[in-house]
């Protein structure tokens, strides 16, 4: 095997190489986006309960606390509930 041939094959296992990184890399942002729209088609369609997050006074201070609610963790039924179950935490 001749230098030149060995440079021929070097080259030509170099670019093989950069293709197929460029096709995985091309392959990997595609399902990342399809994934994207996925969830964003899932959410638009069932769309979760979102926690509410409250701080009532000035961190340090006596009776500050911050206040945790989330639908999910009520003991009400959703059609029900009027207010979430609510966990506070007292400094």
């Amino acid at each position: 095997m001749g230098l030149k041939q060995f440079f021929y094959q070097l080259i030509e296992y170099f670019f093989n190489w950069i293709i197929t990184e460029w096709r995985d890399a091309k392959t990997t942002a595609n399902l990342n986006e399809e994934i994207r729209k996925y969830h964003e088609a899932a959410e638009e369609l069932d769309p979760q309960p979102q926690a509410e997050f409250k701080e009532n006074g000035v961190f340090g201070e006596p009776g500050w606390f911050i206040q945790l609610s989330h639908p999910a963790f009520s003991s009400q039924p959703q059609d029900e509930q009027t207010q979430t179950e609510q966990k506070e935490f007292h400094h």
